[in-house]
C-alpha cells in the first residue's frame, strides 16, 4: 500500500472518530445539564416566604388548631393574639404570617407547602414583618447592621413565647447581651451607665433596627450624649478641644475601670495630649509657677482645670 492510501485511511478514521465524539456530546450533555437544573441547594435557607403556597386558599384558625392545638391555645394570650382581634392587618390569624394553608392541610400536613419564618434567612424574614411593620423606628433596617449580618427578627423576637408589646423572647437588654458580649462585660466594670441597675436599656441609646454609627439613634454620639449631660454641650467662649471633637476621645460608653468612664486614670489622660505641661514654668519661664511637688501632690489636673468640658470664663478651664 502506497504512502497516499495510507494518508486516507488515517483521515478517514479521524473524521469517524470525529463523528462518534459528536454523537455522544448530543446525547450525553443535555441530559447532564438538565440533571443540574433540578438539583436545589438544601443548605440554602427559603428567601421567599410567598413562593411556597402562593395557590393556596385560607382556612382560618380553626382548621389550624386541628393539629397545632398547643399553638392555638396560647395564642390569643400573646401581643399578636391580642391584637389579631381589632387590628385588620391580623385578621387571618395565623395565616397573616404563615400565608394561605389549603395546600398544606390537602398535602397532609406537608411542610413544603406552608411558610415557616424559622426557615427564612434573614432578609426573607425581614420582609414578612415588615408587611405589617412599617414604623419609623424601622426605616433604616436595612441598610443597619444586624440586616448586613444576616440578623433575623425572630433571633430577638418571638411571636408564640415572646414576652411584652415587643414580643422579645428575653428582657431587652439580655437580648442584646446574646450577641454583644464586650458590652455586657464593660457594664459590669466599676463605672458604667446605670444598665445593670435598670434605670437604662441599651435601646435608651441605641436603635437596634437600624441607625448611623453603631445604630444610635441620634446623628452622632455628641448629640446622644448631650441628652443627657446637656450641662457639657457649650458652647463654650473657651472651648476644650477633644470634647468639641467627640465625648469618646475621653470617655468610654459602656462601661471602664477608671472613674467617670475614663479611658485612662487621671493625669495619664490628660498627658496623651498634654506631653509636658507646665514644662516651661518648671525651667524658670515666665507665668504661674508650679512646681512637680504640687502637680504630684495633686494627682489630677481637674484639681485645677475644673471646667474640663469648656469655660466660659478663663482659657485654663478654671473657675
Amino acid at each position: 500500500m502506497d504512502t497516499r492510501s495510507c494518508g486516507r485511511i488515517r483521515r478517514a478514521g479521524l473524521t469517524l472518530a470525529a463523528m462518534i465524539m459528536t454523537v455522544a456530546v448530543t446525547f450525553v450533555t443535555p441530559s447532564y445539564a438538565a440533571d443540574k437544573e433540578v438539583i436545589p441547594s438544601v443548605a440554602a435557607p427559603e428567601t421567599k416566604a410567598a413562593a411556597v403556597n402562593a395557590d393556596s386558599k385560607m382556612v382560618g384558625a380553626a382548621t389550624c388548631a386541628t393539629c397545632h392545638a398547643e399553638k392555638a391555645e396560647a395564642f390569643p394570650k400573646t401581643f399578636h393574639g391580642r391584637k389579631s382581634l381589632s387590628n385588620g392587618k391580623l385578621a387571618n390569624s395565623c395565616e397573616s404570617c404563615h400565608g394561605a394553608g389549603s395546600a398544606h392541610v390537602d398535602g397532609g400536613g406537608d411542610i413544603a407547602k406552608i411558610t415557616n419564618p424559622k426557615k427564612l434567612d434573614g432578609a426573607a424574614v425581614a420582609d414578612l414583618c415588615m408587611t405589617c411593620h412599617k414604623e419609623k423606628a424601622l426605616i433604616m433596617w436595612k441598610t443597619g447592621p444586624h440586616a448586613n449580618n444576616n440578623v433575623s427578627c425572630l433571633n430577638c423576637h418571638s411571636i408564640h413565647e415572646g414576652e411584652g408589646r415587643q414580643s422579645l423572647k428575653m428582657g431587652g437588654t439580655e437580648t442584646c447581651y446574646q450577641c454583644h458580649k464586650k458590652q455586657k462585660a464593660d457594664m459590669r466594670l466599676a463605672s458604667h451607665h446605670p444598665v445593670p441597675e435598670g434605670k437604662m436599656t441599651c435601646v435608651s441609646c441605641h436603635n437596634p433596627h437600624g441607625g448611623i454609627e453603631g445604630n444610635l439613634k441620634t446623628d452622632s454620639s455628641e448629640e446622644l450624649c448631650f441628652k443627657c449631660h446637656g450641662d457639657k454641650a457649650g458652647p463654650f467662649a473657651f472651648e476644650h478641644p477633644p470634647v468639641a471633637d467627640g465625648c469618646t476621645n475621653c470617655h468610654k460608653p459602656h462601661g471602664s475601670a477608671n472613674d467617670r468612664l475614663l479611658k485612662q486614670n487621671l493625669p495619664f489622660l490628660c498627658l496623651s495630649c498634654h506631653r509636658l505641661p507646665h514644662a516651661a514654668n518648671r525651667s524658670g519661664g515666665a507665668g504661674q509657677q508650679i512646681s512637680l511637688n504640687v502637680i504630684q501632690q495633686r494627682a489630677r489636673c481637674t484639681d485645677c482645670h475644673n471646667q474640663i468640658h469648656g469655660s466660659d470664663r478663663k482659657a485654663g478651664l478654671k473657675d
